[in-house]
C-alpha cells in the first residue's frame, strides 16, 4: 500500500549547476535523509530554451525520472524569472528603466518589466511548454507559479507608463475624476487629458500622496494579472496538478496587494520561511511567522515553506537545533513543507555565499543531519493532527495600500506600518492562538475579535466590513494611526477617524508627539536638525495596572457616545487612552496609541473571558504551543535558554521520550509533542 505524505520534508535543487555524475549521489543523500519533496527548476528558464524556440527538456527529463525511482515528489517552479539574455537582447524595452529614465542593463535576477506584453508573450509560451512537458509526470506533486514574485523593481519606463494611463483611464474613466482624485488644483497640476499622466516617481523627487498610491495600485495589479494569467495556464493545461508559490508580496521596496486575489489564484499557499540565523532576533522571527498567516488568509489550507533558511550571505548557519527548532515552529504556524534553501552551497553567482545543507565540495555537514533528524521524527507527528487545520477566533487586519502610504509619507507616519501590525500580531503569539490575516474588503469568516492596526487608508467598502461586523455583535479594536485618509489618499473631511467616528464614538483631533518631531521636508529653507529628545513618558491607568508603553505618538480622544475605559494620568488633557462604544449588538474599541504589544497584551486580557476564547496553553515567554486535534500538545521553546513548564497532568514526550509529571524543562531551542 502507498504511504499517503502528510509532511514533507526536502530541499531545494538546481541540477543545471552540477554535473550529470552528481546528480544521482545528491538523490541518494536527500533519500537518507528521509527527504519526500524537492523543488526544482526556478531561475534558469534558458537551461529550458537556451536560444528562442530551441527547447531542451530532454536533459529535465532525466532529473524528474530520477526523482520518480527515489519517490521523491517534485514542486515543479515554471521559472519565467529572470528572462534570459536573449530575449532582453531582443526586447531591450523589457529591461527595467530606473526612476531617473535609464534603461538598466540585465546583469543580476529580476530585471525584467513582468507587465510588459512582449515578456509576457514569451513567458507564457515558454510555461505553456513546461506544463505541457511535465503535467503527467509521475514525480510531480505541484507546479510553482514563477519564483518571488514581488521581489525586485517595478519599472518606470515609457511603456510602464502607457499602461500606467491605460489603467487609470479603466478605473476613472474621465479626466474630471482623476483631477477630483488626485486633488490636481494643487500646485497647478491639472491634467488636460490622460496623457498628461506621467509616472509620480523622478529621481529621488516623489509626487504628490494621491498619484503614489495609485502608481503603486497599478503595479500590484500588473503582478496579479500576471500570476493569474500563469495560473489560468495551470488550470487549463493539468487540472490534476496543485498550484503553489514562494511570492514576496509583503516586499516593502515593491511587493503586491495579495489578499485582493489570492483565492482565485493559488490553492496551495507557500512562503520563503526566512525568520534568519539569529532567533534572538524576535521582531524578524515573529514577521516570518506573520508572514506564514498572511499567505494563508483565510483559505482552510496548509503552507508550504517553499523555501525554508539553513544558512545566510556569509553566515554558515543558525546556532545548533534552531533550525530544527523553526522547523517545528512553522509546524505550529499550519505548515506542511519545508524545503532548505538549499542543498548545497553554491559556488558561484549571487548566492555564491549563502550556505546549504551540504559545503560548496558537496559533503554534507552537521546542518544536513539537523534537517535528517527532523525529517524522521516527522513520520512520528502524522497520526497527530499535523498539518493543523486551525478555526481561528481572532482576525487581524492587513492593508497592502496602508504599508505604502505609511511608507510614503513619512513626515506624518513616524510608526512605520508593518512594526504596528507586527506589534498587535505579537499580542495574539503571546496569548498561544491563532489568528487569521485578512482583507476587510473581502472578510468571509466570523470572528471574536478583529484588530485593526495603524490601518491608515480607510475606504468604503473597508468602513462598511467593520461598521456591518460590529452591528452583528462583533468587537473590533482599532489603534492609532487608523482611518486617517480616503481611498485616493485624501486626509478626510469629516471628524475622524474618517467614515467610523460614529461606530468608534469619538472624535479623534489633536495628537501629541512624545518625542521631538523633525518633518523629513527642508521647511523655510532651513536645515533641521533631529534632536531625538523625550518631552514626555505616558503613562496608562488600565482597570487595576499602569502601562508606560514605548511610544512616540498618541491620539488626543474626545468620546461622544464612548467610554474611556483607560487614560492617561500624567498628560496635559488626562485624555482617553481607549474608548469602548457599544453600536449594533457589538463593541468598537479604539485605542489612543500606535498598537504596542505588551498594552495590547493586556487589553486582550481583559477581553477574551468575556468574549468566550479561552487562552492556549500557558508558556514561558519565547515558547510557543498549541494544543492539538488529539489533545496533545506541541511545545517549541524558541530561546537559547532553559525553560520551565508548567504541566496540568502527566504526559510523555513524543519527540525525547521523557515522562513528566508537574513541570516539564524544555531545552533552548527544544522542540516537544506531550501525549
Amino acid at each position: 500500500m502507498a504511504v499517503i505524505n502528510l509532511l514533507f520534508t526536502g530541499t531545494n535543487y538546481h541540477p543545471h549547476d552540477w554535473p550529470t555524475e552528481r546528480w544521482r549521489r545528491d538523490i541518494e543523500l536527500m533519500r537518507e535523509a528521509s527527504f519526500n519533496i524537492v523543488r526544482l527548476g526556478h531561475l534558469c528558464w534558458d537551461s529550458y530554451e537556451p536560444s528562442e524556440g530551441n527547447f531542451t527538456f530532454e536533459w529535465f527529463d532525466e532529473v524528474m525520472d530520477h526523482f520518480h525511482e527515489a519517490g521523491i515528489q517534485v514542486v515543479l517552479d515554471i521559472a519565467t524569472r529572470p528572462a534570459p539574455t536573449w530575449l532582453h537582447k531582443k526586447y531591450p524595452d523589457i529591461s527595467l528603466t530606473d526612476t531617473n529614465g535609464i534603461r538598466m542593463e540585465a546583469h543580476s535576477r529580476y530585471m525584467e518589466d513582468i507587465g510588459h506584453p512582449a515578456f509576457q508573450e514569451y513567458a507564457l509560451r515558454f510555461a505553456e511548454k513546461l506544463i505541457c512537458r511535465y503535467r503527467k509526470h509521475p514525480a510531480l506533486y505541484a507546479f510553482g507559479l514563477c519564483n518571488e514574485l514581488g521581489s525586485g523593481a517595478p519599472s518606470y519606463s515609457i511603456a510602464a507608463r502607457n499602461r500606467f494611463i491605460e489603467w487609470l483611464r479603466h478605473k476613472y474613466e474621465t479626466i474630471g475624476n482623476l483631477n477630483a482624485a488626485w486633488t490636481t488644483q494643487r500646485w497647478s497640476r491639472k491634467l488636460a487629458s490622460f496623457h498628461d499622466v506621467v509616472l509620480p516617481v523622478s529621481g529621488k523627487v516623489q509626487g504628490a500622496p494621491e498619484r503614489v498610491l495609485d502608481m503603486w495600485r497599478f503595479y500590484s495589479d500588473e503582478t496579479l494579472a500576471y500570476m493569474q494569467k500563469l495560473s489560468t495556464l495551470v488550470k487549463k493545461l493539468a487540472p490534476g496538478a496543485r498550484e503553489t508559490t514562494n511570492h514576496w508580496s509583503e516586499n516593502p521596496g515593491y511587493g503586491f496587494d495579495y489578499l485582493k486575489q489570492y483565492r482565485d489564484i493559488v490553492d496551495l499557499p507557500g512562503i520563503g520561511f526566512y525568520p534568519g540565523t539569529n532567533p534572538e532576533d524576535r521582531r524578524a522571527l515573529t514577521a516570518a511567522c506573520f508572514f506564514m498567516d498572511h499567505r494563508t488568509g483565510e483559505l482552510d489550507e496548509p503552507i508550504w515553506c517553499l523555501e525554508f533558511q539553513t544558512g545566510d550571505f556569509g553566515g554558515y548557519g543558525s546556532p545548533r537545533k534552531a533550525m530544527r527548532m523553526y522547523a517545528y515552529l512553522s509546524l505550529i504556524y499550519r505548515s506542511q513543507a519545508v524545503c532548505a534553501w538549499t542543498w548545497r552551497s553554491m559556488l558561484g553567482g549571487e548566492e555564491q555565499y549563502i550556505f546549504g545543507l551540504l559545503d560548496h565540495d558537496g559533503v554534507p555537514g552537521w546542518k544536513y543531519d539537523e534537517f535528517k533528524q527532523f525529517s524522521e521524527e516527522f513520520k512520528l507527528l502524522q497520526s497527530h493532527g499535523f498539518p493543523r487545520k486551525t478555526k481561528p477566533e481572532i482576525a487581524i487586519a492587513y492593508s497592502y495600500e496602508s504599508l505604502k502610504v505609511m511608507a510614503g509619507n513619512r513626515s506624518y507616519y513616524k510608526s512605520d506600518y508593518t512594526h504596528q501590525v507586527l506589534q498587535a500580531y505579537d499580542s495574539v503569539v503571546r496569548a498561544n492562538l491563532d489568528c487569521n490575516i485578512v482583507n476587510l474588503r473581502d472578510m468571509r469568516k466570523d470572528y471574536k475579535i478583529l484588530l485593526v492596526p495603524g490601518h491608515a487608508v480607510m475606504d468604503k467598502a473597508s468602513a462598511s466590513a467593520i461598521r456591518s461586523y460590529v452591528e452583528k455583535g462583533g468587537t473590533v479594536i482599532m489603534t492609532a494611526y487608523s482611518s486617517k485618509v480616503n481611498e485616493h489618499n485624501q486626509v478626510f473631511d469629516t471628524t475622524l477617524p474618517g467614515e467610523l467616528s460614529d461606530v468608534f464614538g469619538i472624535r479623534c483631533g489633536a495628537f501629541t508627539r512624545t518625542r521631538s518631531h523633525t518633518p523629513s521636508e527642508n521647511a523655510g529653507g532651513l536645515e533641521k536638525a533631529e534632536l531625538r529628545l523625550e518631552r514626555e513618558r505616558p503613562i496608562i491607568q488600565l482597570g487595576e495596572s499602569q502601562h508606560t508603553p514605548e511610544i512616540d505618538y498618541y491620539e488626543i480622544l474626545e468620546v461622544r457616545t464612548a467610554q474611556a475605559t483607560a487614560t492617561f494620568t500624567n498628560t496635559l488633557e488626562l485624555s482617553p487612552a481607549v474608548t469602548r462604544n457599544r453600536y449594533g449588538k457589538g463593541e468598537a474599541i479604539y485605542v489612543a496609541i500606535p498598537a504596542e504589544t505588551s498594552f495590547v497584551s493586556s487589553l486582550l486580557e481583559q477581553l477574551f473571558p468575556e468574549r468566550g476564547i479561552i487562552k492556549g496553553p500557558t508558556t514561558p515567554l519565547g515558547v510557543v504551543a498549541r494544543r492539538l486535534e488529539d489533545d496533545s500538545v506541541i511545545f517549541v521553546n524558541t530561546t537559547g535558554t532553559d525553560q520551565t513548564i508548567s504541566l496540568n497532568k502527566p504526559a510523555t514526550g513524543l519527540l525525547t521520550g521523557r515522562h513528566f509529571d508537574q513541570v516539564m524543562v524544555l531545552s533552548g531551542y527544544e522542540a516537544d509533542v506531550l501525549i
